[in-house]
């Protein structure tokens, strides 16, 4: 148990700072710090206080990192498919192409693999619209994708 009358010469912080010592070193540095001279007892606490900041500067550096390579990666495009309820109108062939391609867009993350994706995809006279369109205003479909 600590004794704030042992440590008189501490300040609040200081104090503050031997109780973390305790907590994370044990009884063994209490009885050790106890053991020192006043002024010894500052400096290791000193000591202890400039390794954490530096601890927790460092920790902080690594938190801003991550947090900027998070938002640096894009979200994955997610294409909703409905359920397949077995009704006669629905082919359960063209559901299951569906939702391979759901599944394959789903690993699709970047601007320019998305209309790349969008533009293999599609089918009957939008397709050569949409190659003419990106052909002649650069830039409307996703200036990054190479039509060859």
């Amino acid at each position: 148990m600590m004794d704030r009358g042992e440590f008189p010469h501490l300040t609040d912080s200081q104090f503050e700072s031997v109780r973390k010592m305790v907590g994370i070193f044990g009884g063994d540095a209490l009885r050790s710090l106890a053991a020192a001279t006043p002024t010894e007892q500052v400096e290791r606490i000193e000591a202890f206080d400039t390794y954490e900041r530096g601890l927790i500067a460092h920790v902080q550096g690594l938190q801003a990192l991550v947090a900027e390579v998070k938002s640096a990666q894009p979200k994955p495009l997610r294409l909703k498919v409905n359920p397949y309820e077995g009704k006669e109108e629905e082919d359960l062939h063209f559901w299951v192409r569906e939702v391979e391609l759901a599944m394959d867009a789903a690993l699709i993350s970047t601007k320019r693999l998305r209309v790349a994706f969008a533009l293999s995809n599609l089918r009957g006279r939008v397709k050569p619209w949409a190659y003419t369109r990106k052909a002649t205003s650069p830039g409307c479909l996703g200036s990054a994708v190479s039509t060859a």
